[in-house]
């Protein structure tokens, strides 16, 4: 991958998702709402991985790492 598209990865899922019309959809990610979806199954089960997963980058991102 080029560093240009390294850099722009986050824009290009939001534009995506925006696309697909599911920017949004999971609502505000909390500890609650993500272990509920992950029981649930499905297409919630991954809306939630996602959500957890974009929760660790911003977590990192806003550490300054």
């Amino acid at each position: 991958m080029a560093e240009k598209d390294k850099k722009f990865w986050i824009q290009k899922a939001e534009k995506e998702m925006e696309r697909k019309g599911t920017k949004g959809s999971f609502g505000k990610a909390t500890k609650k709402k993500i272990s509920a979806a992950k029981k649930a199954g499905g297409k919630r089960a991954r809306k939630a991985v996602f959500a957890e997963n974009m929760k660790k980058i911003a977590a990192k991102h806003k550490r300054g790492a």
